[in-house]
């Protein structure tokens, strides 16, 4: 990667290095983002801090310099210069470890250490996730002094805020990338109000907004009344490499014929999991060899684990907690299908992850990845007897299934991290084209 020189000035993409390779002439353009996220691996939250970091090792691999900043310090993986908010010089108090979460609402609590007592016990104290917004935009507007960037770049709507008083501090132009909405978020109209707020006037100072799907801009067009020539449609991606390959779990019940269908993802009224439920009893009355497994966490898994005490399917549904890295590769590779019944999806990674692993998918119609993904079972996730018909018909149909994931293997190839950069990265240049030293 190509490093500027701070001590010639802040160098702009359209100054480039021109080097020849060969006969051709190759221009390298120059940029540094000021990032802003909430969320980053190894951190084990969900499909956020995913997709921060493909995008962020493909943008990095192209030659663009990423500064990105965090609201707690954490461990973090990959190239990009880290910084913390919480650190000393900036803030007096100390996070509690694995507090932030995204996808939460805006009431939703996050603690902290704020001094000790005379024994060196930390006393806690709280604060709601909107709270902590701000405080990560105080903090942004700080880091935006002390850093040299060309553009900024914050990622969902706990960093929004940040974003903006980036751009209010030093000027530059700024980018908002929409993973979800509070529309999404609550499953219909009944939204939080305050996040709404964060949206639409955030959404205003934005000088681009990138959706990850169709889906999800028709969304902020009709319900935040955005210009749609505002926003850019960049769809997430998915490494695209042969993973490796587990020895199988649910050994024991794979011996018994058992036919497994996996859902993985937060348990959340998002995600549509009740719906899920519901097309299980219906499965299991045709076909009582099918287990349901169900590997995540959220607000709605008492409720999704009594629904199913309701409906007598105890014995048929698996409850296997939030599987990360291997166990979750391994349980992709050991099931039948996959399914994301979601209410309202402005993406998902959970099928493109499946097909990697070689397992087929059935994905609900409000889904945005099924924008770019053809090879794929769908259904409205509200029709659970179209949902039940489908999953049987996969379990009944092997050779149905292996040309999905064959198929979908080769689409696979045409929705890789390194495209979303690509155009991520055109988007960057068009920002910045216009301005002049």
């Amino acid at each position: 990667m190509f490093k500027r020189n701070d001590e010639v000035g802040v160098v702009l993409f359209r100054k480039a290095a021109i080097l020849p390779v060969g006969k051709v002439v190759v221009y390298f353009f120059f940029m540094r983002v000021l990032t802003f996220g909430w969320d980053f691996p190894p951190s084990r939250n969900g499909g956020l801090g995913v997709a921060c970091f493909g995008l962020t090792r493909e943008l990095m691999h192209s030659g663009v310099e990423v500064i990105f900043v965090l609201p707690k310090s954490q461990e973090v993986i990959g190239e990009p210069r880290f910084v913390f908010a919480d650190t000393a010089r900036r803030v007096k108090v100390r996070q509690v470890e694995s507090y932030l979460k995204p996808y939460q609402s805006g009431t939703s609590e996050v603690h902290y250490i704020e001094s000790y007592d005379r024994q060196g016990r930390p006393v806690i104290k709280s604060r709601t996730i909107i709270e902590e917004a701000h405080r990560f935009a105080h903090q942004a507007s700080l880091i935006a002094q002390e850093e040299t960037f060309d553009i900024i770049h914050a990622h969902d709507w706990t960093s929004y805020l940040a974003g903006v008083a980036a751009k209010i501090v030093s000027g530059k132009p700024l980018i908002l990338h929409v993973h979800a909405t509070s529309f999404d978020q609550a499953a219909g109209n009944n939204v939080d109000p305050t996040i709404y707020k964060i949206e639409r006037e955030a959404f205003d100072a934005a000088d681009k907004i990138v959706t990850v799907s169709a889906l999800t801009k028709n969304i902020i067009v009709e319900k935040h009344h955005v210009d749609p020539q505002k926003i850019e449609v960049v769809h997430n991606g998915c490494d695209t490499t042969e993973p490796v390959r587990h020895e199988p779990t649910l050994a024991g019940l794979k011996a018994q014929n058992k036919k497994i269908i996996l859902y993985h993802g937060r348990i959340t009224i998002q995600k549509g999991v009740d719906y899920f439920i519901k097309a299980a009893r219906r499965v299991v009355d045709m076909d009582p060899s099918v287990v349901f497994v169900i590997s995540g966490w959220g607000d709605m898994t008492t409720q999704i684990i009594n629904q199913v005490g309701e409906l007598g399917l105890s014995q048929h549904v698996i409850f296997a907690g939030a599987l990360w890295e291997e166990e979750r590769d391994r349980m992709y590779q050991s099931a039948d299908l996959v399914v994301m019944p979601s209410v309202s999806e402005p993406f998902g990674l959970v099928p493109l992850e499946a097909l990697q692993h070689g397992t087929a998918s059935l994905i609900s119609k409000q889904s945005g990845v099924g924008e770019v993904l053809t090879h794929a079972l769908k259904v409205d996730f509200w029709d659970t007897e179209d949902m039940a018909n489908k999953i049987l018909a996969a379990l009944r149909y092997p050779v149905m299934r292996h040309q999905i994931v064959s198929e979908g293997k080769r689409e696979l190839q045409k929705m890789s991290w390194r495209e979303a950069a690509a155009k991520t990265y055109r988007l960057y240049k068009n920002l910045l084209q216009y301005l002049t030293p």
